[in-house]
């Protein structure tokens, strides 16, 4: 067992054999640093586009039963081996604090943590965990879930699970606890800590002991929970000016023509909420009455994309989400699915980007749609936003293999009048998908990821669909693609640059890229990712027909870029020991 996975399992037990024994937890022992010497390797080097070796034919392992066999072949086909990285840290979506420490969730290459996992940080040059103490939440709960809580796992693939940091260098996270062993409830409670982690509190936010039901369904006393949620977070270099605002989803159910859809991600609609998280008069967290932002939103979506959908300039926070058609009624095929049509010569069907601006004094909420987006009803369309330095808000709509399309407010700090719509990358790939428009060339674009810099500069990745014959004899394979936009101040217009492969897959066909950017306090732009694929050899299946999937968090990979995109390295120990501020 490597150490870092020996230190997990240590304190694990350690806080597990606390409960068995009864210790009073507000009389516990503080977590002690533990330090992980074995850096990474400082060798650098640097490049405008990565290629990963690619694997060979399916026959040599579509016979693998066990994730072991899967995880010892696939090694060499992965960042680590081939380019012999070796980075000590878990690498996982980065934050920075005052000083530009990194703060990684802590985890041993598995997608599901426990709930005592906490964040992993530089302190003298040397890695350090420290770990929540269930201490802080088992009040939240009854006694008889104390036992859910201790062996409870966090997701840290599909929920935004990294930290955050507000102005005053206070750090914040979230915790999704199942509070029922049919894992039907579900509670969040936000973390934070003054002190880079060593010691926490935690603010319950829904679903909790004595947390109101803020979600009450009217002339009833049913109090749904939510069932999505994301966090405000950076989306240039400078910290939150506030305690992070939350942002929750409230499914109803499928639209019509939908109810019998296998397919999760189409036609699930229901309510979007915002919930400012406030100071009172001695500077204690409050978690405000959420605010309904929508009735009629489709799901909001982490990974992959992960760009931020909520900003919060002075007293107004602005939102951007998905809006459901509900007037687009799909035909259905022999077993009851939806038919989803192509978009035609007028890019019809379609659903739309919706942004809303609430105001803290006044309360109220104003909004409008801002972008059209296809496959219409299809919650994979996550949009993003980010804000440039004077004020204007640029927003991209998202998209499931067809064309991203981006708009920019005309005035600071306002949604009352935008640019008009512009599809962001239109270049020729080789390759039409289906949702792709019939108006432009080019498409094929999935999961937005952007970040916006120090001069304006947007700095966005994603996936996309491409032909070419010199990588793969096949009709098409998912790139990571990096494209970058900029923001004129004296002539107040934006305009995208060509875009370009930054990492080609290990194999053609469909791939799944699993993506979140981060930028640092000295505007470092990162792409922490992996690459995987719903086929063998990361899908296994045993003897009895059973699959299982390697785990995403094997072999993702962080990516800097110190020249605004120019050129990428993959990160070592080194990088983030010599980019701390003194």
């Amino acid at each position: 067992m490597s150490k870092a996975r020996y230190t997990a399992a240590s304190i694990g037990i350690a806080l597990f054999m606390g409960y068995i024994v009864g210790k009073v937890y507000d009389k516990a022992p503080r977590p002690k640093k533990i330090e992980i010497r074995d850096l990474a390797s400082s060798n650098k080097v640097e490049f405008e586009t990565l290629k990963l070796k690619v694997l060979p034919d399916p026959k040599k392992y579509s016979h693998f039963k066990t994730l072991e066999e899967a995880d010892n072949y696939i090694e060499p086909f992965h960042e680590r081996h081939s380019f012999k990285w070796h980075p000590g840290y878990s690498v996982s979506a980065p934050a920075f604090d005052s000083k530009n420490r990194p703060y990684f969730r802590y985890h041993d290459r598995e997608q599901t943590v426990p709930v005592t996992n906490g964040f992993q940080t530089l302190s003298q040059n040397s890695w350090t965990h420290f770990p929540f103490m269930t201490g802080v939440l088992l009040p939240l709960y009854a006694e008889k879930t104390a036992d859910l809580i201790l062996q409870s796992k966090q997701d840290i693939l599909w929920d935004p699970k990294m930290a955050v940091f507000d102005k005053n260098d206070r750090m914040y996270t979230i915790l999704r606890m199942k509070t029922t062993v049919f894992n039907k409830d579900t509670s969040y409670v936000m973390m934070y800590s003054d002190d880079r982690g060593l010691n926490w509190s935690a603010l319950p936010l829904v679903g909790t002991k004595d947390t109101a039901c803020v979600f009450r369904v009217l002339g009833t006393n049913d109090c749904p929970l939510p069932m999505l949620y994301d966090l405000e977070r950076p989306y240039n270099r400078a910290p939150l000016q506030s305690p992070p605002a939350m942002l929750y989803f409230l499914s109803d159910g499928k639209l019509p023509g939908f109810d019998k859809t296998n397919y999760s991600w189409l036609g699930t609609v229901g309510k979007l909420y915002l919930q400012p998280i406030s100071k009172d008069s001695r500077g204690k967290l409050v978690a405000e009455k959420p605010v309904l932002i929508s009735l009629s939103a489709q799901e909001i979506g982490y990974r992959s994309g992960s760009t931020t959908k909520i900003i919060r300039s002075g007293n107004k926070y602005f939102v951007t989400w998905l809006e459901a058609n509900r007037d687009f009624v799909p035909k259905l095929d022999q077993r009851g699915n939806p038919i989803m049509p192509k978009p035609d010569n007028q890019n019809n069907p379609y659903s739309q980007i919706w942004i809303a601006e609430y105001d803290m004094k006044t309360k109220k909420v104003s909004k409008k749609p801002i972008l059209k987006t296809w496959p219409v009803n299809d919650t994979h369309n996550q949009p993003g936003i980010v804000r440039t330095w004077d004020g204007n808000l640029i927003v991209v709509n998202g998209g499931h293999g067809s064309h991203f399309t981006s708009t920019y407010s005309l005035k600071p700090d306002s949604i009352a009048s935008w640019s008009p719509e512009t599809p962001m990358n239109t270049a020729d790939v080789g390759y039409k998908s289906n949702y792709s428009s019939p108006m432009w060339t080019g498409g094929g674009q999935t999961y937005i990821s952007m970040m916006i810099d120090g001069n304006d500069t947007v700095h966005s990745v994603y996936r996309q669909w491409v032909h070419d014959k010199k990588i793969f004899d096949f009709e098409y394979f998912g790139a990571l693609v990096y494209q970058s936009g900029k923001f004129d101040r004296k002539k107040k217009t934006f305009n995208w640059n060509p875009s370009r492969i930054l990492v080609y897959p290990n194999a053609s066909e469909y791939t799944h890229w699993y993506q979140v950017m981060a930028i640092d306090r000295k505007d470092n732009i990162y792409v922490e990712y992996s690459n995987m694929r719903p086929y063998p050899p990361y899908k296994v299946t045993d003897e009895a027909g059973k699959p299982s999937f390697v785990s995403p968090y094997l072999n993702n990979a962080l990516l800097r870029s110190e020249n605004n995109g120019k050129t990428w390295s993959l990160v070592s120990d080194d990088d983030l020991i010599k980019s701390q501020i003194k």
